[in-house]
C-alpha cells in the first residue's frame, strides 16, 4: 500500500512544488490539471446524490468538482484531497474513459468524510479508509515540510527552524 505522505512528497517534486502569486501556498489547481491531467470544475450547491458534497472527483469524466459555496481554503483543501484519489487510487493521467468503466464510479466526499483521520483508520471500511488516506494526502501536498519551515523562517526573521 501506498504511504499518502510519500507519494504528496513525490507527486510535489514530479510536478516542480507550484506555488500560488504570493509564493506561499501550493497551486494545487495547477498540479490538478498540468500534472494529473485532470479538470476542475467548480460548481454551486454541489449534491449530485441529493446531499451536500464539498467534491467529488469523477473518473469517468476526469474531472475533480469542488462547491464552490465553500471558503477557498476549503476548495482548496477539497481539491487537494480529490487529488489524492486520483494519486492513490488511479495515479497520475490513468481515469478511465466513460467507455471503459463497468459503472460510473466516483469519490464523492462530505464534510463527515473530512473528519476522519488516521486514528480512525482501524474502526472503518474500504471506504472510509480510501478518505482517511486522501486527506493525509491532502495534509502533506498543502503543507509540505520545507515550505512550512520556509514561511516559519520568513514570519520569525530566524534561520534555525
Amino acid at each position: 500500500m501506498v504511504d499518502p505522505e510519500r507519494l504528496a512528497s513525490e507527486t510535489l517534486l514530479r510536478c516542480g512544488q507550484p506555488r500560488l502569486a504570493n509564493g506561499r501556498a501550493i497551486d494545487v489547481e495547477r498540479i490538478a490539471r498540468d500534472f494529473c491531467k485532470v479538470e476542475v470544475m467548480y460548481i454551486s450547491d454541489l449534491n449530485p446524490s441529493g446531499k451536500s458534497l464539498l467534491g467529488l472527483y469523477a473518473p469517468m469524466m476526469n474531472a475533480i468538482m469542488v462547491n464552490c459555496d465553500n471558503i477557498q481554503v476549503r476548495q482548496r483543501f477539497t481539491i487537494a484531497h480529490e487529488i489524492g484519489h486520483v494519486q492513490l487510487e488511479h495515479g497520475p493521467g490513468n481515469a478511465q474513459s466513460m467507455f471503459e468503466l463497468p459503472d460510473l464510479e466516483t469519490f464523492e466526499c462530505t464534510e463527515e468524510d473530512d473528519g476522519f483521520s488516521g486514528t480512525d483508520d482501524r474502526f472503518t471500511g474500504l471506504r472510509r479508509r480510501a478518505e482517511i488516506r486522501a486527506n493525509q494526502f491532502a495534509a502533506h501536498l498543502l503543507m509540505p515540510a520545507g515550505l512550512v519551515r520556509e514561511v516559519w523562517r520568513q514570519e520569525n526573521g530566524t534561520r534555525n527552524a
